[in-house]
């Protein structure tokens, strides 16, 4: 068997699989030679014809990315199935039990569960007020047994093996009215936002869990625009607006109209907890028509097709060009899973990265 030159090996961040050559070291060369790392065996050529002496050849041992460090050779695995959670990881997770003033949240199968003390849930209309009995007692109320909630890692517990979550930020909360998937966590590279709103237009809203679990739904802000939804909303806030400015002097009626206008798209504290909660409410009580069902699904076969392909990490934008190429093609939301579909379209992504 011919082997390439040491110039022709594998560069750094290179995607191999299982059993392809990455390196080849001969005896006497010392430009050759190479450590073993992580992700890789060596395999002996004593053969090989037209070479004097023998050779050590490197393959990979697992589906990854070539990292070099000096002379040390490994292979990062790209599908990483354990999640070793970090201070503000965004995850998704489901309740497993409910017990004394705290939810057991499985984040990853066969994983311990993280915990969601009583304290770190966002109550309802964003009270701040110290937990009580009663709290305690309407737990269910909030969260039950197989909800899905989207939290963010509070704090590391021993080792490492447990976190604690909270979801005291509005952002965060039940998830209702849309899809889940679930990817291995190395698939998802860590970024500064892992929930995107709006995506695709303003078609969707997508949530990338930092523990491979991922969310996507209709854009809220879609319901929220609905002729019925934008009555309630705008009758709500312009009553409380109203009741806020009845303490106000008004020395100027152009002047306090538009002041009005402007101060009504902003609102913070309580009133903009109240008004996300009315948008979750509808969101969660509005069916999906025909067409946004249809986009949801091919939305959510373009994750699947990215899962199978095994080496295009998982982020918004390569969903997004997944899920444009296959509208380009014409294809159905279930062609997207055609196995000859899925090597086309990691070919295509792989040859646009280089």
């Amino acid at each position: 068997m011919e082997h390439a030159s040491y110039e022709h090996h594998q560069p750094q961040n290179s995607v191999v699989i299982p059993g392809q050559l990455i390196a080849v070291s001969r005896d006497g060369e010392e430009e050759s030679s190479f450590l073993r790392g992580h992700g890789t065996y060596i395999e002996e050529d004593n053969a090989t014809s037209g070479s004097s002496g023998s050779q050590t050849i490197l393959r990979a041992s697992v589906t990854g990315t070539i990292q070099r460090v000096n002379k040390l050779i490994s292979v990062i695995p790209l599908a990483v199935h354990r999640y070793e959670g970090h201070v503000g990881d965004l995850v998704v997770g489901r309740i497993v039990s409910v017990g004394l003033n705290r939810w057991k949240v499985q984040l990853v199968p066969h994983q311990q569960s993280a915990i969601l003390p009583l304290s770190g849930v966002h109550l309802p209309g964003g009270v701040q007020r110290m937990r009580t009995q009663q709290d305690a007692r309407e737990m269910r109320q909030f969260l039950t047994e197989g909800d899905l909630v989207s939290a963010e890692v509070h704090k590391t517990l021993g080792d490492n093996s447990s976190l604690q979550l909270h979801t005291r930020s509005t952002r965060y909360g039940k998830l209702e009215n849309g899809c889940w998937i679930q990817v291995p966590p190395g698939r998802i590279p860590k970024r500064k936002q892992h929930y995107v709103s709006n995506f695709m237009q303003g078609q969707f809203d997508i949530l990338l869990g930092c523990n491979g679990w991922i969310w996507m739904q209709r854009a809220t802000s879609k319901t929220a625009s609905a002729a019925s939804g934008t009555t309630t909303l705008t009758a709500t806030t312009t009553a409380r607006k109203e009741r806020s400015d009845s303490n106000l002097m008004d020395d100027d009626d152009d002047n306090g109209g538009d002041q009005q206008l402007e101060d009504t798209a902003v609102l913070v504290g309580p009133e903009l907890a109240e008004l996300q909660e009315a948008q979750r409410a509808q969101h969660a009580a509005s069916p999906y028509s025909g067409d946004e069902r249809k986009a949801l699904a091919r939305l959510r076969n373009a994750v699947e097709c990215l899962r199978l392909g095994g080496c295009i990490p998982i982020t918004v934008e390569s969903i997004e060009r997944v899920y444009q190429y296959s509208l380009e093609q014409q294809w159905t939301p279930t062609d997207l899973l055609h196995p000859n579909h899925v090597v086309t379209l990691t070919n295509t992504l792989l040859f646009a990265k280089k």
